[in-house]
């Protein structure tokens, strides 16, 4: 625990600087690869914060982040995501968060969101449960979807998929926020359309860890990631999340491929 403990305090402290720059209105703006992949002088900031303090604390394992572009070769490494939710931090809403990882040959075994403006850390460890903010959590356990209750999607969802659900749809800005809404049980699915693997791979586990599963479009695993491939970077992974089988099963009942990817 004293190891979590540690990572728990470096997502906070990139957490913390983000926010410093947030409310000091430091969110300059430029693109990446297109008008919609946007980076901010926080995320770089974040991202070199986090680089630092894990190299101090566990020498010689190779940190991947969102900003660096820079697979690396190790079979353990970190997996960074600065500033999940970039758009939101620029635009001024509050739901963005910083998001490490720890993957094992391929697998996640260590994963922290921190969304410091919600005051929310989703915290996982392999075969130790799920925790926000030190408290356990668990994924919705009843096997039927009802109107009164929520699904998360990214805004690219519509383009690509038609959804008949009973659930009602909110969309949040953030890929891992998502996530962690299922893990916690607030949500009962969630669509991305277009994540990468550093949105994704802290959430995953909490996910997994509360008691729910997530899969690919092709309902095929997304972790462990293929040892033979570093083809990571541009590489979107389109997934569903759900609290438990039950509820997947049913709502995929209701989803049409539009665009197929």
């Amino acid at each position: 625990m004293r190891a979590l403990a540690r990572r728990i305090a470096v997502a906070r402290g990139a957490g913390d600087l983000a926010r410093r720059m947030y409310a000091n209105g430091q969110a300059t703006v430029r693109q990446k690869s297109s008008a919609i992949d946007l980076v901010t002088a926080a995320d770089v900031a974040a991202e070199n914060f986090v680089r630092e303090a894990l190299e101090r604390l566990y020498p010689g394992v190779a940190l991947w982040g969102e900003e660096s572009n820079q697979p690396p070769a190790q079979e353990e490494f970190w997996l960074l995501d600065p500033i999940d939710g970039t758009t939101n931090f620029a635009r001024g809403l509050p739901i963005w968060g910083v998001s490490v990882a720890l993957l094992h040959y391929g697998q996640p075994v260590v994963g922290v969101v921190d969304f410091p403006l919600l005051h929310e850390r989703f915290t996982a460890m392999a075969g130790g449960g799920a925790r926000c903010n030190e408290e356990p959590i668990r994924t919705f356990e009843g096997d039927a979807a009802d109107d009164q209750q929520l699904l998360m999607k990214c805004t690219r969802t519509d383009k690509r998929l038609h959804l008949r659900t009973k659930l009602k749809s909110r969309i949040c800005g953030s890929a891992a926020y998502h996530l962690c809404k299922v893990a916690d049980g607030a949500a009962l699915v969630a669509v991305e359309a277009t994540p990468k693997v550093w949105d994704l791979a802290a959430a995953w586990l909490i996910v997994v860890e509360a008691g729910g599963v997530v899969t690919t479009w092709r309902q095929e695993p997304v972790f462990p990631l293929a040892a033979v491939s570093r083809e990571y970077v541009g590489a979107e992974t389109p997934i569903f999340a759900a609290a438990n089988p039950a509820i997947l099963r049913e709502f995929l009942e209701g989803v049409v491929f539009l665009n197929k990817s």
